[in-house]
């Protein structure tokens, strides 16, 4: 007979195998639901693609020209992890033709932080697309030079790397949202629209419910609102609308959906599935690596954004114009991993609305404004911007918007007003024009 003791250390170590057994379990249910989710993320936008048949899912390093045996993450300049950028792409596919590009999204996936960041490219984004003469809609560069001219189209746009792409074709869309169940989604509005010539039939009435694979594409194919692909429409508030933004909600909710764990068991299906209908460059082992390392995702590790701009007509030629500054802030922030700069402007002029103006005038420029209000004196005759000096690069972009002089932090005598600190101080001068 076992002593009180014995006994006492017979549950201790019967405890600490369930526990393991427990972990272990758990450790799996994240891996596969981590597995699950890179594959949809890949897969997402197949809605709006093409009717043909797609090519078989195959793994081909663009920049060697052979099949890749795999790629290991590569480490920044400071020892860390770079973000992985990976361009998705919805491709029209004819015979004998790439097509061009119905959708771009790239994402990009901070192992270190467990973050996909999911930044919408409008097909009718104004760029410069490498090897060519003047500006022309960015879906046009996987027409000219397939999914290599178009990585390197965004790269350059963007100002980032991105030497993967996933190319999505129509085909195993229905499937993928049927084998999940389906996805919850509240419909905003009735939505009917009938296209014989692309056999194309969309009636669904508001309201939450469970669409079904049918009913998921016809939610993110329609476009018959009048807002098209994106429109801005509530400058103010940066608001936008239009047929993007419902497929970013649809992520959101197919994200959710596949962390279900009853998705599981659905795994193998779900890959064969995206074999199908998947075309990419990103070896299986970095796929791999990405799973493993964002073992605390979750369905609010996903973030959309959008390139923000306007729809505008140059030349007789229909574009969304990009906000520059705006865009360069949300890389900044959604790529790179830099947090936006926090900005405080003062009226050192005197002029009624020119703090205002000024703070207005950043803010177009994607730039977070924070504070507004009087300086503690009037009088400047010179507009100046106050930098602290770890975000002095963010600094000298401010001072140009405004022709002013640049102030180190550390040095200036000037303090903020109310109440915290600011990483940037713009106190306005009699200089700056007040509209």
């Amino acid at each position: 007979m076992l002593t009180p003791e014995e006994l006492e250390l017979r549950r201790q170590e019967l405890e600490e195998k369930r526990r393991r057994k427990r972990q272990r379990r758990k450790w799996r249910r994240v891996y596969y639901g981590i597995m699950i989710i890179l594959a949809i993320l890949l897969a997402i936008g197949t809605a709006y693609y093409t009717y043909h048949h797609g090519t078989r899912f195959s793994y081909y390093d663009t920049h060697s020209g052979s099949r890749s045996s795999g790629a290991e993450p590569r480490a920044g300049s400071r020892g860390s992890i770079e973000p992985v950028n990976i361009l998705i792409l919805g491709i029209d596919e004819r015979p004998d033709d790439p097509g061009r590009t119905d959708t771009m999204i790239l994402a990009s996936i901070d192992q270190v932080k467990g973050r996909v960041s999911l930044i919408s490219l409008p097909r009718d984004t104004r760029v410069q697309i490498p090897g060519k003469r003047g500006y022309e809609k960015l879906n046009s560069a996987h027409a000219y030079g397939g999914p290599r001219l178009a990585t390197a189209t965004v790269s350059q746009f963007l100002g980032v790397p991105v030497r993967y792409y996933v190319r999505i074709n129509f085909d195993g869309f229905e499937e993928l949202v049927d084998t999940l169940g389906g996805v919850e989604i509240d419909v905003e509005r009735r939505m009917k629209y009938d296209d014989y010539a692309q056999n194309l039939h969309i009636d669904l009435y508001p309201g939450k419910q469970v669409l079904s694979g049918a009913d998921a594409l016809s939610y993110v194919r329609f476009r018959a609102d009048g807002l098209g692909d994106v429109s801005l429409i509530d400058p103010a508030k940066g608001e936008y609308g239009g047929r993007i933004l419902r497929q970013q909600k649809f992520v959101q909710a197919l994200v959710g959906q596949a962390l279900q764990p009853s998705t599981i068991a659905k795994l193998p299906t779900l890959l064969l599935q995206l074999r199908d209908c998947v075309t990419t460059n990103l070896p299986v082992t970095q796929m791999l690596g990405l799973g493993l390392s964002m073992r605390d995702f979750t369905g609010d590790s996903v973030v959309t954004a959008l390139v923000p701009g306007v729809g505008d007509t140059v030349n007789g030629v229909s574009y969304w114009i990009p906000n520059q500054g705006a865009t360069r802030v949300l890389v900044d922030q959604l790529v790179r991993g830099i947090e936006p700069v926090t900005i405080q402007v003062l009226n050192g002029s005197g002029a009624v609305g020119a703090a205002g103006y000024a703070a207005e005038r950043l803010r177009q420029q994607g730039y977070q404004v924070v504070d507004v209000r009087d300086a503690q004196r009037f009088g400047y005759r010179e507009t100046e911007v106050i930098v602290n000096p770890a975000r002095w690069d963010v600094g000298t972009q401010i001072a140009r918007i405004f022709d002013a002089k640049m102030v180190d932090g550390n040095e200036a005598e000037t303090v903020a007003g109310g109440e915290g600190t600011y990483d940037v101080m713009v106190i306005v001068g009699e200089n700056f024009s007040v509209p």
